[in-house]
């Protein structure tokens, strides 16, 4: 099989919005939020992708929250285009839940169809030392391919959130990735590491670390090992609005193959 690269239905892994973390500047909660972006994957043989993204949250209930997303582009020559929703609800003031799903047109190249379940919770919260807060989450997600032979992948991906003082917070993950072409199944490991540091009150950068992870957006339908490292940013135009960015460069263990995978966006809260 030819190196393929995922494309999920969110396509901003950096800079995705959480349905259930809508926040100002200041950390006061809003009710919704619509954000705007752009990604781009350049690999040195010449292959590219260019797809656009449009996502919209809104607070339905105090504790359910609803997400659609809207993107499209190109990605290896072929045009796609496709949707995505998802509903977010918060048991308790800890713990939140998503589930939803999104479809692509038909492509030979990337994602058709996938499925999402997540839950979360705050295992720990002080307000002084070291360590001011732990956070831990667990995500499942499958995903299905128009490829021949048939191809599907599982993503189960665990991880911690370790909140720092300073508003500085680490982000471990180390899960597995179940690969099934015409029947065959393998299982593979995957993780990554992210560090946000705020540097001023409207700056922000969060540089990182993956391999065979989606952190750098590089699972490969192909198994072909990746290691990626880059690092994003995050800057306040105002206490409402903010302009995103990231750039992952992701080395291959096969070919020589390497990519250059790099975005931006633009949210508005309210």
């Amino acid at each position: 099989m030819t190196t393929k690269k995922v494309t999920g239905i969110i396509v901003l892994i950096f800079l995705a919005t959480s349905a259930w973390a809508q926040t100002n500047r200041d950390g006061d909660r809003t009710e919704g939020q619509v954000s705007f972006g752009f990604s781009a994957q350049d690999y040195n043989t010449g292959r590219t992708s260019r797809v656009g993204s449009f996502d919209a949250t809104v607070r339905l209930l105090p504790r359910v929250t609803i997400e659609a997303v809207a993107n499209g582009g190109i990605y290896f020559g072929d045009s796609f285009g496709g949707g995505a929703a998802y509903v977010t609800v918060k048991p308790d003031a800890k713990t939140y839940l998503i589930a939803g799903g999104g479809r692509n047109s038909y492509s030979g190249t990337t994602v058709g169809w996938s499925g999402t379940l997540e839950a979360g919770r705050v295992v720990y919260q002080s307000s002084r030392g070291a360590l001011r807060g732990l956070e831990t989450d667990f995500n499942l997600t499958k995903r299905g391919y128009y490829f021949s032979p048939s191809t599907d992948v599982l993503l189960a991906n665990p991880g911690v959130v370790v909140y720092l003082p300073r508003d500085w917070t680490l982000t471990l993950r180390a899960g597995a990735i179940r690969t099934t072409v015409a029947g065959a199944r393998k299982w593979t490991p995957s993780g990554s590491a992210k560090i946000n540091m705020p540097l001023t009150r409207r700056l922000s950068i969060s540089p990182g670390v993956t391999f065979d992870s989606e952190l750098s957006d590089v699972l490969q339908v192909s198994n072909i090992s990746a290691r990626g490292f880059g690092a994003g940013a995050r800057f306040w135009l105002t206490r409402l609005t903010s302009v995103e960015a990231y750039y992952f460069r992701v080395l291959y263990g096969a070919n020589h193959l390497a990519n250059d995978s790099y975005a931006v966006s633009y949210a508005l809260r309210f």
